[in-house]
């Protein structure tokens, strides 16, 4: 059956990964949600150090080119490091898990970070 065929080629080829998102956590403490990748996106796990101490984390969807690479940020004037991060993809539902942090301690992490980058409020 040519019909049943296409439909179940269309049905595997439009699915999609459900993954955790974590827009920015401090050591293993993200607060996590769910999302839904795009169609050539893989579930993937960032892990960086800022200001050469702090350990950082992001979580969510990676294009697939995107994945088990390393970048640099710096600030542009003078060329030093803010932070690296290599970010590390898995294709299975969910598969980037990760420890969630309450929404409160973020504004304390915030500020011990601002502190040690020498940001002063």
């Amino acid at each position: 059956c040519i019909n049943c065929m296409i439909l179940i080629l269309l049905y595997f080829t439009g699915q999609t990964l459900e993954c955790f998102h974590c827009e920015l956590g401090f050591w293993d403490m993200c607060h996590t949600t769910k999302i839904n990748c795009s169609v050539g996106e893989q579930c993937y796990v960032g892990i960086g150090v800022a200001a050469s101490v702090v350990k950082i984390k992001t979580m969510g969807c990676l294009a697939k080119d995107d994945c088990n690479k390393t970048t640099v940020v710096t600030f542009p004037a003078n060329k030093t490091t803010l932070y690296k991060m290599t970010n590390n993809c898995c294709d299975k539902n969910y598969c980037n898990k990760g420890t969630e942090v309450l929404i409160e301690s973020i504004p304390l992490i915030a500020l011990v970070i601002a502190q040690i980058i020498g940001l002063n409020f």
